[in-house]
C-alpha cells in the first residue's frame, strides 16, 4: 500500500507572512509599523480602487469604524472589555 505525503504544518502561502510579522515585530521601529498594516515585509500603501490585491483600503484604517467594531463585538459576546 502506497504512503501518504507527509502533511505540512504550514502552507506556503504562510511563510511570507510569517516574514511580514516578523519584520513588524522584531526589526522595525515601533514607530513606523503602530496601528499600520503590514505586507511583504512593509507597511502597506493606503490604495484606493477596484480590483487591488495589495495595499490597504482606507477604511480599514478609520479609527470611527474600529471603535464601532469593537463595540458590536463587545455586543455580540455579551462581554465588555
Amino acid at each position: 500500500m502506497a504512503r501518504a505525503p507527509p502533511v505540512r504544518c504550514l502552507p506556503r502561502a504562510i511563510r511570507p507572512a510569517g516574514r511580514a510579522l516578523r519584520q513588524a515585530a522584531v526589526v522595525a521601529e515601533a514607530d513606523a509599523v503602530g496601528g499600520r498594516y503590514c505586507e511583504d515585509c512593509h507597511v502597506a500603501q493606503v490604495q484606493d480602487g477596484e480590483g487591488l490585491r495589495s495595499g490597504v483600503r482606507p477604511y480599514a484604517l478609520d479609527a470611527q469604524r474600529a471603535e464601532a467594531l469593537w463595540r458590536k463585538s463587545e455586543e455580540l459576546v455579551h462581554e465588555h472589555f
